[in-house]
């Protein structure tokens, strides 16, 4: 039989992020929701992040830029070279497309559809920009970049909507006041029912115990799980 997988500790996880290859721009991470995704190395939470290791023990990790590098296409002219080399600095200086580039989602097709809808906007972009250095129209390229940019928004907000449906911030502000409000009213039914106070003070101290690391990923695994029902 094969020995069962010793959980990482903290120390382990601080370990191997200390320790990645050279050039890691993304390591493999189970989240505390209990999704698998991509992070960056300093964005890795040591206490809720399990790193995933390879079949080699070694940790998952993507190197260069998110997604399939291209090979790229070699210009007939130093022309043409010369403005797909001033199309690329656009790109790599485009807001939108370096945000969403820095940021991947846990879903594959999903930052490959974002990646090319922000892509596409920078390009038309650019077209625009050239066009207007040479005096031509521009209206056109504008609203075809202004219904992409909708596309893209309206995207991103599904996106973030799934999201929620998906899981619970538990370390957003929202849930912690009201998080600490159920605790106060708590407390207030036990000293109303009678209890003495160095009784409330023995649960609410067990209670600060219980409230561990465990408890937190129970809480968002069965908030996914209530979501799906």
């Amino acid at each position: 039989m094969s020995q069962p997988v010793p959980k990482q500790t903290n120390a382990d996880r601080e370990y191997i992020l200390a320790n990645l290859p050279d050039g890691t721009r993304r390591v493999q991470v189970r989240a505390g929701t209990g999704a698998t995704e991509y992070k960056r190395p300093e964005d890795v939470n040591v206490v809720s992040d399990e790193i995933m290791m390879n079949n080699a023990g070694l940790p998952i990790v993507m190197r260069g830029k998110p997604g399939r590098k291209k090979k790229p296409l070699k210009a007939l002219t130093p022309q043409i070279q010369q403005v797909a080399n001033a199309r690329q600095d656009h790109f790599d200086t485009d807001p939108l497309l370096v945000q969403i580039r820095d940021e991947p989602d846990a879903d594959p097709a999903m930052d490959a559809v974002l990646n090319g809808l922000a892509e596409e906007a920078a390009s038309i972009e650019f077209d625009r920009l050239e066009a207007q250095r040479h005096g031509e129209e521009t209206s056109n390229l504008a609203s075809k970049r202004a219904r992409i940019l909708k596309a893209l928004g309206d995207l991103m907000l599904k996106r973030k909507a799934l999201q929620k449906t998906l899981g619970m911030d538990l370390d957003s502000p929202e849930f912690k006041a009201v998080f600490e409000l159920t605790l106060e009213t708590f407390k207030k039914a036990m000293g109303d029912a009678g209890c003495r106070p160095e009784q409330i003070e023995t649960v609410f101290t067990n209670l600060g115990v219980k409230f561990d690391n465990d408890w937190e990923q129970e809480a968002k695994l069965r908030a996914r799980e209530a979501s799906r029902q």
